[in-house]
């Protein structure tokens, strides 16, 4: 199975989440669910925690230009999160 997130590289253990961004308010973006390793890890070792917390969603696009994570329940809350904040995202599938 293919890696979702690159290793992160942290002297003093596990950075907190990861940075998020958009510059490119209306790309077309992969919605998943993310993977977690020993339930609060994603498998580039970034630290989510949240053991009994609702899933956790990235949107992507291929170009590089996002990178947005949200905490919902399922993938179409995840999408109506997104939309609230950047309405022009556009989501294969």
């Amino acid at each position: 199975m293919a890696k979702q997130f690159a290793d992160v590289s942290c002297k003093y253990g596990a950075p907190m989440g990861r940075q998020q961004w958009c510059e490119s308010p209306d790309a077309k973006v992969h919605l998943f669910r993310v993977r977690f390793v020993d339930w609060d890890y994603d498998d580039g070792g970034a630290y989510w925690g949240g053991f009994l917390s609702p899933p956790l969603y990235c949107a992507r696009d291929e170009d590089g230009g996002v990178q947005l994570f949200r905490r919902a329940e399922n993938r179409e809350d995840a999408k109506a999160q997104l939309r609230v904040v950047h309405p022009s995202l556009k989501f294969y599938r």
